[in-house]
This record gives C-alpha cells, sequence and structure tokens, in this order.
C-alpha cells in the first residue's frame, strides 16, 4: 500500500515513500531530488505538466545512475552527414558501460552496424537559434569568452573551469592518449593544439568532453575528492556532449557555401574534430558508433582531398603539401632540414590524417574489406622511391609504430578482401595468393631483421632543446618506436598467416609468432604503453594457448583505471570469448569473425 503522506516524488513515481524528511529514502538512494511540501505542487495536476514532470525525473533518475557508474547517459540524435555521402554520418550516441558477456556467442562473423543503445537521452537538445537567448547558450557558442565569471553560490564559474579544463587536456590527457607524438621545436612543437582549440568551436566543444571525462576519473579515484567537483566534472560532459554535436551538425551545413580555401579549412577542422571524438568514445570502451564516426571522416577527407586537387587542375598529381598549401602559409621553414613549422591548420590536418589512416587500416581487418584509403597510401606513407624524401606522414611519430608495417597490414587486408571474393566466385588461385602474400612476408622480415639487430643498441640522437623537460616514457634500449613496431610486425606476421592458411593456432609459425610477442609484451617498462598496441595485443591473445591467457589476462588487469582503457578492455573482453569458444573454431575462422564475435565492429586504436 502506497503512503498518502510521502514525497510528491515517490507518488510521482508510484512508489511507497517511507517518509523521511528532508528526504526519504528512495530520493537518497537515487540521488535525485525530494519534493516535500505540504501543499500539492502545480505539476501534479494529473496532465500534460506531471507527465512533463516525470519524464523530468527519470531523466534524473538515469543521470545520476550513470554517474555513479562512470558512464554517459546519452541517446542517438539524428546523423551528422557530410554532403551528400552515405558513410558520412556521425552517430551521436553516448558511452555505454561494457561488461563481458557470460554466454560464448555465434563466431558467424557478421557485424551490426548501425544498433542502437536500449537507454534514451537525460538531457535537452542544446538550441542552436541565434536569437535564442538562453544564457547557456550564449556562453557555449562563444568558446572567445575566456574571462572569468564568479558565481553567488561560491561555485567556480564556467569559464574559470573551461580553461582548468583546457589546460588538464594540454598538459596531461592529451599525452595520455599520444604519447608518441612530440613534434620538436623547429617544427612548431604540440602549440598548435591550444590555438586550434582556442579558435574553433567545435574542437573546443570536443575538448571540453574529453578533459571532463578524464577529470571525473581522476576525481572519482581520489580518496579526497570532493562530491561537489564530481557533480560539476559530470554535469559540464553531459552538457558539453550536446553541444559538441550540434556544433557539428551545423558547422557541416556552412561548409558548402565555402570558398575552396575555407573549405578546405573548414572541412579539416569538422573531420579534426570527428576523429577526436571517436578517440575519446573508444578510450572509453564505446564502440557503437566507431563506424559512423570513421566514415563520416573518411568522406570529408576525400572531400578535402578533392577541392585541392580541383584547384590545382592540369592533371598534377596531387600531394599533401599541396592540401596543406591551401591551409596558410608555415610559420617558418628550414629547407636544409626539411623542416616547417607548420600553421595550427596545417599540423591539426597532418595529425588528424595520420590517425584517419591507421583507424582506416586497423578498420579493414575487421571488416573483410581493402582500406578505404589504401589509394592515399603510396602518396603519403612512401617516399616514392627517392631515398632523400622523406613520407609525408612518418607514423612513428604520431602513434609510434613505422609506415612499412601499416602498409602491410593494410595490403593483408587488401589480400584477405581479394582472397574471399574471388573464392565466392570460385576463381582463387592459390599461386597468385601465395605469391602476394610472400612479397608481403618478406617485408616484414626483412625490416624486422634490421630491428631486432639495434634492439641492444642505445639510441643516439642528439638530446633536443626542452626533450628532457617532454618526456613522457622512461628511456629503454633501441628507443620506444622500435619496439612498438616490433610489437606491431609480428602481429601483422601473424595476420597474414591467418589470410593465408587460415585459423591454426598450433602452427610452427604462429606459436613462434605468438611467444615472440608475449616476450616482447611483458618487457614493457610501464603497462600503459600497451594502450598503444591493442590490436597486436588482441591478435595474439586470440591465437594463444590456454597457459598462455593468464599472463595477457595480467596486462589488461595492470591497466588502471580500466575506465580509461576501454579499447585494451574490450580486447581483452574478445580474447575471453575466443578462449570459451575455442572448441568450436575450425579452419575457415578468421580474425574479423573473432573480432565481431560480441556482435559489433570494435575499432582497437
Amino acid at each position: 500500500m502506497k503512503s498518502y503522506d510521502g514525497c510528491w516524488t515517490c507518488r510521482l513515481r508510484k512508489k511507497r515513500c517511507d517518509e523521511i524528511r528532508p528526504v526519504c529514502e528512495n530520493c537518497s538512494a537515487l540521488q535525485i531530488t525530494c519534493h516535500f511540501s505540504p501543499e500539492k505542487p502545480s505539476w501534479m495536476d494529473g496532465g500534460s505538466n506531471q507527465k512533463q514532470k516525470a519524464e523530468e525525473v527519470k531523466r534524473e533518475v538515469r543521470s545520476a545512475a550513470a554517474r555513479r557508474r562512470g558512464t554517459l547517459p546519452m541517446d542517438i540524435q539524428e546523423p551528422i552527414a557530410a554532403e551528400s555521402d552515405n558513410d558520412a554520418k556521425l552517430a551521436t550516441s553516448g558511452l555505454e558501460e561494457q561488461s563481458a558477456s557470460t554466454e560464448c556467442q555465434p563466431f558467424s562473423g557478421e557485424r551490426t552496424l548501425d544498433s542502437s543503445p536500449a537507454w534514451t537521452s537525460t538531457y535537452s537538445r542544446p538550441s542552436t537559434d541565434p536569437t535564442s537567448s538562453s544564457a547557456d547558450r550564449d556562453f557555449w557558442n562563444r568558446p572567445e569568452n575566456l574571462s572569468t565569471s564568479d558565481s553567488s553560490d561560491g561555485r567556480p564559474g564556467d569559464s574559470e573551469l573551461d580553461r582548468r579544463f583546457i589546460m588538464c587536456y594540454f598538459d596531461h590527457f592529451f599525452p595520455f592518449l599520444f604519447p608518441f607524438y612530440k613534434p620538436p621545436l623547429l617544427e612548431g612543437g604540440r602549440s598548435w593544439i591550444l590555438e586550434l582549440v582556442v579558435g574553433n568551436q567545435a574542437m573546443w566543444h570536443t575538448t571540453l568532453c574529453l578533459s571532463t571525462y578524464f577529470v571525473s576519473v581522476a576525481l572519482d579515484g581520489a580518496i579526497s575528492a570532493h562530491n561537489l567537483c564530481k557533480t560539476l566534472a559530470w554535469e559540464k560532459l553531459l552538457k558539453q556532449m550536446g553541444v559538441t554535436f550540434a556544433m557539428l551538425q551545423r558547422n557541416i551545413e556552412e561548409v558548402a557555401s565555402s570558398n575552396t580555401q575555407d573549405l578546405i579549412v573548414k572541412t579539416s577542422r569538422i573531420m579534426g574534430s570527428i576523429i577526436q571524438l571517436q578517440r575519446f568514445e573508444i578510450s572509453v570502451g564505446n564502440f557503437e558508433n566507431c563506424q559512423k564516426h570513421l566514415g563520416a571522416a573518411i568522406a570529408l577527407f576525400r572531400q578535402i582531398l578533392q577541392a585541392a586537387e580541383n584547384d590545382i587542375g592540369n592533371g598534377q598529381l596531387l600531394n599533401l603539401y599541396n592540401v596543406l598549401s591551401h591551409m596558410g602559409r608555415p610559420i617558418w621553414a628550414i629547407m636544409s632540414r626539411q623542416r616547417r613549422a607548420w600553421s595550427s591548420d596545417q599540423a591539426a590536418f597532418r595529425f588528424y590524417s595520420a590517425l584517419l589512416i591507421v583507424d582506416d587500416i586497423i578498420a579493414s581487418t575487421c571488416m573483410e574489406t581493402p582500406p578505404r584509403l589504401l589509394e592515399y597510401h603510396a602518396r603519403l606513407l612512401t617516399n616514392g622511391g627517392s631515398p632523400n624524401e622523406k613520407p609525408s606522414l612518418n607514423l612513428e611519430d604520431f602513434i609510434g609504430c613505422e609506415n612499412w608495417v601499416m602498409l602491410q597490414i593494410g595490403e593483408t587486408a587488401a589480400l584477405d578482401a581479394w582472397k574471399k571474393s574471388m573464392r565466392k566466385a570460385g576463381q582463387l588461385d592459390m599461386i597468385e595468393l601465395v605469391a602476394r602474400a610472400s612479397t608481403i612476408k618478406q617485408v616484414l622480415l626483412d625490416n624486422l631483421a634490421r630491428l631486432d639487430a639495434a634492439a641492444n643498441t642505445l639510441k643516439t640522437n642528439a638530446l633536443g632543446l626542452f626533450t628532457v623537460y617532454n618526456d613522457q616514457l622512461p628511456s629503454m634500449p633501441g628507443g620506444f618506436s622500435a619496439f612498438v613496431t616490433r610489437v606491431w610486425a609480428h602481429a601483422a606476421l601473424l595476420y597474414l598467416s591467418v589470410v593465408v592458411s587460415g585459423w591454426q593456432p598450433a602452427s610452427a609459425g604462429i606459436r613462434e609468432n605468438v611467444g615472440r610477442t608475449l616476450v616482447l609484451l611483458e618487457q614493457m617498462p610501464a603497462p600503459e604503453l600497451l594502450r598503444t598496441m591493442v590490436w597486436p595485443f588482441c591478435m595474439v591473445g586470440c591465437l594463444a594457448e590456454r597457459e598462455e591467457e593468464c599472463r595477457l589476462r595480467a596486462m589488461a588487469e595492470a591497466l588502471v583505471p580500466h575506465r580509461l582503457f576501454g579499447a585494451a578492455r574490450k580486447a581483452l573482453e574478445i580474447m575471453e570469448n575466443v578462449w570459451k569458444c575455442r572448441n568450436e573454431l575450425n579452419i575457415d575462422t578468421d580474425f574479423a569473425a573473432s573480432v565481431c564475435s560480441l556482435g559489433d565492429v570494435s575499432l582497437l586504436v
């Protein structure tokens, strides 16, 4: 029997109330507002006001629950599309806490690309109407508003929190996410990050999304963290997610009316915001929208290159410098060293293009398709056969892995797609398959031999100005990039073996590469370095034998707090499912089926 003297919140929710004042047990447990008053509230009218209040309370319940769990309660809004490209859609669902399945999922290899979360939004979509008088809208749409704002209740003003969160991202979280990205002082350093964030609204809001989440995790793990601080961080995060998607939608709509230079600059900023948002979601374990984000970013990347190519004309072959020249001039250039201090837009485009190429290659290994940007690999990742030239993008500078490994993983993914299409058509030529695979394998083995020979030698690079202050990792013989590249190369050999010979984890070649990779991974000087090698970790784990499982689990468990290592946790979840289904696997099983065995496509970057 329900109480007739209970709080109005419990009556609205049709729950039994214990009538404790000022906050009943129900409302206290859910951390929601407890409405006690002798007079009946105006919204308890049995009509539309009561229904609206009930929805408001439901949102408050979900928001509080998400804050306790450390997840983001978001709903899917309308997808953001770039022009008419169907692939260029940005899903805007929130982050759902990932939990390992207790049942063995079938290895059907089927991929669910557009599945939607079952929860609903806990915030109203922010207004983007320029005539709106909302104070919140006025502030959030003006990132240049950096004046201090003090509130009467003693809480930090929005502007003060913004500055703190932005600097936390610049000082702590960006180096955490990208530990290998340390452009030298003569190339402008990382100052472009701050310049781009302050000068671009969409980037401003996506950066605040990242930073507020990381701050909330840090505060949650601190014993002395004040509840008010945690609440402030979560409230800002929920607000920022909504504004971010609205800003990206509006920016895409504005691009169509721009001239060539403005089109390239504006589109590249949107692309960067989407890639940054995707990396954020992956870091916290949400893979719901990987393919939508990736498809949107790839479509925008193609539009940028097409716009630059159209502007050049005369049939001239487009290269990265042609595109960068449309974004302004470098701040300075040292031609004798082939170095330039790129402008903020140029540096950002180089950075996010490198991440996009890697994401596309890794996604192709899970989708049984060639990389969608494969046609650009030779122009962007090789020197074109000129020994005195450097590649336009050196992935080692961005993710710690040398170009040749990523190129061969992309070639292997393309070979896998070719093999399956030919087999389906009844035209598979095994001699051609083996010949193409042999070329890939030889490149991997030759470069691995070079790195193995240098593995025990100290790096002789001269100490650059400020290097000692900016290094995020301890010293290591051979250097960290060589170490990471070796791990990736061994995993690439495993992937190639599965593509050519099928799922044969007991074969001598696979056992040798699994063993070598495990030894390398156990030599990591810092457990956090694993987050830069999640794809190799998952590849090795799926092919591991039973007695090797505990070694892999220990590596994943060493990553704390778990909420900041979503990709590694997802990799472990995939591996656990493969281990449970070990007896059901056959020679036709492949890596794509393993990654997708949980029902979705996980981008392991």
